[in-house]
């Protein structure tokens, strides 16, 4: 790496300069920094965390470790924040399009475990807003990397038609919820005293209100009429999404004796809309596309692909009844979440869960290759 000497009171209008922030002032990422972010995570400078082949370049766990350093993490974030830029370059995710694409995709990262609580990280009141630093700051180190290593700036590569404030940072942790209900990490195969990243990328978060109901059907309807919005790119081809259910909203839905593998399911066929629907919102139908609109046998065509493709997670303050949906940012078939276990510096070998995670760097040569831990 290339070290660029400058005074401390020139480094933020320097990198504003040469086009290294977001728009928001940033931390120097002096070498003394840098070390000390990689050493929490056990990881050696040019050990290579992911890559997009199609671009020819690769993030190198010190290119990562300066990006969360300019971002404003501490060195104890560094293994979420380097996890969650391992997923975000996972080929399922297809950084390629996620990191570029007109639709402005934010990358909404969901932080489950013991490891989120002992960095401070935020699952109760204002969870998807700002005021917390691990929260913010994990999900803008993702962003200002997207920028920095891969060209996905504006006037760059990023090609976004409007964007959205998401795009700085969308970064939450998970509050478990009581039982039976279980936390997203046990509900995706991995250990309970795991800690798991989920990245997908979505758009930015919609407010989900129901003041007046515990009614669980009433409850399944409104969280499907923020999701099947005729209007989003998804509905009607089969997308993912992001459902963070609020306390009051999960309690009741406890309480009538629901899992969130039911709750799941209901959302999702509570979500389906007709084609007609969408065609009296000004949205034709796509012929001969790669989005399949073919109606099922009820007519129907999806919002979601299946109750697996809805990540359900509990998070939030005490209020009235709110939740929020994050829909994935296009169908899944062009992207889909990932989700992978936080390794420390006390791991020996790194581990992304019950499915295999490794990148095919094999396009960009055969001297990249993972680190053999």
């Amino acid at each position: 790496m290339v070290l660029l000497e400058l005074p401390e009171s020139e480094v933020v209008e320097t990198f504003m300069e040469r086009g290294w922030t977001d728009g928001l002032p940033v931390v120097p990422p002096t070498p003394p920094r840098v070390e000390a972010m990689l050493a929490t995570a056990g990881l050696a400078p040019d050990d290579v965390v992911g890559g997009i082949p199609r671009r020819g370049r690769v993030l190198t766990a010190e290119l990562a470790a300066v990006n969360a350093v300019m971002a404003g993490c501490k060195p104890e974030y560094f293994p979420i924040a380097v996890t969650a830029m391992g997923a975000a370059l996972d080929p399922v995710v297809n950084a390629n399009a996620t990191f570029t694409s007109t639709g402005g995709a934010a990358t909404c990262i969901v932080v489950s475990g013991a490891m989120a609580t002992e960095i401070g990280m935020n699952a109760g009141h204002n969870a998807l807003g700002p005021g917390n630093r691990a929260n913010i700051t994990i999900g803008r180190a993702v962003r200002l990397m997207a920028r920095n290593v891969f060209g996905a700036a504006s006037g760059d590569m990023d090609a976004s038609s409007l964007g959205n404030a998401a795009k700085l940072s969308l970064c939450f942790a998970e509050l478990d919820p009581p039982e039976p209900w279980q936390p997203l990490r046990t509900r995706l195969g991995f250990d309970d005293a795991d800690t798991t990243v989920t990245v997908m990328a979505t758009e930015a978060s919609r407010q989900i209100a129901n003041h007046l109901s515990e009614d669980p059907e009433d409850l399944v309807r409104t969280f499907a009429s923020v999701i099947r919005v005729p209007g989003s790119f998804p509905v009607g081809k089969g997308g993912q999404g992001v459902l963070v259910v609020g306390p009051e909203h999960s309690l009741a839905l406890r309480n009538a004796g629901l899992t969130q593998a039911e709750v799941a399911e209901r959302v999702v066929r509570a979500s389906r809309i007709h084609p007609d629907e969408l065609v009296a919102n000004g949205v034709p139908l796509e012929v001969d596309s790669a989005h399949d609109m073919t109606p099922g046998e009820d007519g129907l065509l999806p919002s979601i692909v299946s109750p697996d493709d809805l990540v359900l997670v509990t998070a939030g303050g005490g209020g009235p009844g709110w939740s929020a949906y994050m829909p994935g940012f296009a169908p899944a078939i062009h992207s889909r979440a990932v989700t992978r276990r936080v390794r420390t510096a006390a791991d020996e070998v790194p581990d992304c869960g019950p499915d295999a995670c490794e990148v095919d760097f094999s396009r960009l040569g055969s001297s990249l290759t993972t680190p053999a831990r």
